[in-house]
């Protein structure tokens, strides 16, 4: 029984030295970059600041109406629930700045590697990593992938 072990071993060994091994290419892309120099993460990143913006101003206008409201002489009381009152009404703006900056960045990360993808089975590279992670060797992509998402 030992003997054919060996021998089924021995056998299997030698088939797998008559093929060739063939070492994975290797590519490797700075994110970072690529996020920010993608002309869509630049327009997102202007229109996010715009809504801020506007968020901003209905806060200080809601300050301003406290403030109003206290040097008019308002209770502490009704201070309080007045503070209240213009929170809950500003909150679901909040959530909604929230949740558009999640969306947009998905959206911006899934071009990103949909790009990466597309520019590695161009070169015929099979794994691609992060340039953070990686020490040394490999194919720079990260400019082919800026420019085939700045080419949409």
């Amino acid at each position: 029984m030992k003997k054919i072990t060996v021998i089924v071993i021995a056998v299997f060994m030698m088939g797998m030295m008559t093929y060739p091994v063939k070492a994975a290419t290797i590519g490797y892309v700075d994110v970072q970059k690529v996020f920010t120099d993608y002309e869509k993460t630049k327009k997102a990143q202007e229109d996010m600041k715009k809504k801020e913006q506007v968020i901003t101003d209905e806060i200080t206008k809601k300050q301003q109406q406290v403030d109003k409201e206290r040097s008019n002489g308002m209770s502490d009381k009704e201070l309080r629930n007045l503070v209240s009152k213009l929170e809950k009404e500003m909150e679901p703006k909040k959530t909604a700045i929230v949740e558009s900056k999640k969306k947009m960045t998905q959206e911006i990360q899934d071009d990103i590697i949909k790009a990466t993808e597309a520019i590695a089975k161009k070169m015929g590279i099979e794994i691609v990593l992060d340039k953070h992670i990686f020490i040394t060797g490999g194919i720079d992509l990260t400019d082919k992938v800026i420019e085939l998402l700045n080419k949409k």
